[in-house]
């Protein structure tokens, strides 16, 4: 493999090549077939690489695309829905998360307020403070501590770091939500019990939709992000 473009790869790029050469070595690849494949690909790589494009964005998953130069062994038992690609997409993540939280919170909310009329109504900003801020908080987790699980310790990021960035998140979330609690009613309303059904119905269908379309990977779930 030509040492100097490889040099030349972005870290997500250079872990891009790392996880197709251990696929292309599983798959029973020799070192001179998989330094053939890589040598191919390389210079694509490092184009796109100039124009902000990784790899995995015209590639795919490396296992997926290192798999593709061994199709006997790919099982015949697997299905589209097995060697798709999860979307981890910050943003898409982070508002998938969002609005799991919203919906949830905005439907219990509404229900108790239905059976009980004494029940105190959370305020609009207040709910769309805990959505968003929530999800950010789960997102955080899941970048510094979820997608590293099953890696090697010097892959991970250093405990302390972890624990630091993510209790930050959390101080920084519990303050700014409870500051919304200060707000005056005509920018923090509080919607009727109808209205948050509503709400929490129709975040949680918004966010079945986006995760059905861009294939979005839950941020709440502990594993390592898929290859």
């Amino acid at each position: 493999m030509d040492q100097e473009i490889l040099s030349q790869l972005t870290r997500k790029n250079q872990e891009f090549i790392r996880i197709a050469m251990r696929q292309l070595t599983e798959d029973g690849k020799t070192e001179t077939e998989t330094q053939a494949i890589l040598k191919e690909v390389l210079p694509e790589i490092l184009e796109n690489q100039k124009n902000g494009i990784p790899a995995r964005s015209f590639l795919g998953s490396p296992t997926v695309w290192a798999s593709a130069f061994s199709p006997e062994k790919r099982s015949s038992g697997s299905t589209a829905a097995d060697q798709q690609e999860k979307n981890t997409n910050p943003w898409l993540m982070w508002l998938d998360t969002s609005l799991l939280f919203l919906g949830i919170v905005a439907l219990l909310n509404g229900i108790l307020m239905l059976f009980n009329s004494n029940t105190a109504a959370t305020g609009l900003f207040s709910l769309i403070t805990l959505g968003f801020g929530a999800g950010a908080v789960m997102y955080a987790t899941y970048h510094f501590l979820y997608r590293h699980m099953g890696k090697e310790k010097s892959q991970r990021p250093g405990r302390l770091k972890t624990f630091f960035i993510l209790g930050a998140a959390m101080l920084a979330f519990v303050l700014i939500y409870s500051a919304t609690a200060l707000l005056p009613a005509s920018l923090n309303p509080q919607l009727p019990w109808y209205a948050l059904v509503v709400l929490g119905g129709v975040s949680l269908a918004v966010r079945f939709y986006l995760k059905r379309k861009y294939n979005i990977l839950n941020a709440l779930t502990a594993q390592q992000e898929r290859p």
